[in-house]
């Protein structure tokens, strides 16, 4: 399972694992932060989420580091060669490294050091920090709770992020279901463990036919409803096997009601948390 603490307005991940930005304000935010093992000269942190940027820097705890070089992979495909080759010393920061374009959809960035030696033979705590522009803002992942994400409108396939991990009801995402479809899937992602969950419809009703539960251990709960959700109704609450556990997606089968004025209906995924630690199955 991916490990992430999201707070607002940065994600926090270790190298090799995403990091998730839940906040697309103007301005700085921590894109991630890992601890630089002596023993490695390069490590990669991927981003996702709000993961519009027009610049970026480092700042450097704990250790010096001599950050040499960068390869910073952008959405579209292409890669930015950037040489740093600047020491970094204990508590200070990088020059600011504009991004080629203007504010750019970054996949990941990786970075090339090597170690400053110090006889404590402490370890570097290095931040990665970005800059955000919003010229010509796209739409953008954002905190579920804030501004649920309308999964039709990023792709099928594109993650949800869950920021809040409080306990009680969350959105966790909203669809307009295409009445000529049957099958929609909502991938998770972020603040992902929850104990239950429901459907909201509203705009036009539609027959819940199955769904599938796919959860980060690798299992996958099938579960019947086979029921109609009128406009502006919900479904049951769908307790999900084994407590409170960590989503990877859900996927939902459904059957369009005929005569209908509304082409489409809204639909808005929900779950509990109860932030009651129970094994997983």
């Amino acid at each position: 399972m991916i490990l992430l603490t999201l707070s607002a307005g940065y994600g926090i991940a270790t190298a090799q694992q995403p990091a998730v930005v839940a906040n697309d304000k103007t301005g700085w935010h921590k894109i991630g932060e890992t601890t630089v093992d002596f023993k490695n000269d390069r490590d990669v942190v991927s981003v996702m989420g709000a993961d519009r940027f027009a610049a970026i820097r480092f700042k450097v705890t704990d250790a010096s580091l001599d950050l040499k070089d960068l390869e910073v992979y952008y959405e579209s495909g292409d890669k930015q060669d950037i040489q740093v080759r600047t020491p970094i010393t204990k508590g200070a920061e990088s020059r600011v490294i504009d991004l080629n374009g203007g504010e750019r959809s970054l996949q990941k960035i990786v970075f090339v050091y090597s170690t400053v030696p110090n006889q404590k033979e402490e370890k570097a705590h290095v931040e990665i920090w970005g800059l955000k522009t919003n010229a010509d803002k796209p739409v953008a992942a954002t905190s579920a709770d804030q501004h649920p994400v309308d999964n039709k409108s990023m792709g099928d396939k594109k993650p949800v992020v869950v920021a809040s991990d409080k306990t009680g009801w969350h959105k966790i995402a909203e669809t307009h279901v295409d009445l000529k479809g049957d099958r929609d899937e909502i991938v998770v992602m972020g603040a992902d463990k929850f104990a239950s969950i429901k459907f909201k419809v509203t705009d036009a009703s539609i027959e819940l036919r199955d769904l599938e539960v796919y959860y980060e251990t690798g299992n996958k709960e099938d579960i019947q409803i086979r029921k109609v959700i009128e406009r502006g109704g919900e479904s049951r609450v769908i307790d999900l096997n084994g407590g409170e556990r960590a989503l990877k997606k859900v996927v939902f089968v459904y059957k369009t009601i005929p005569n209908q004025k509304e082409e489409k209906a809204h639909v808005e995924l929900w779950g509990l948390k109860t932030n009651v630690d129970k094994a997983v199955k």
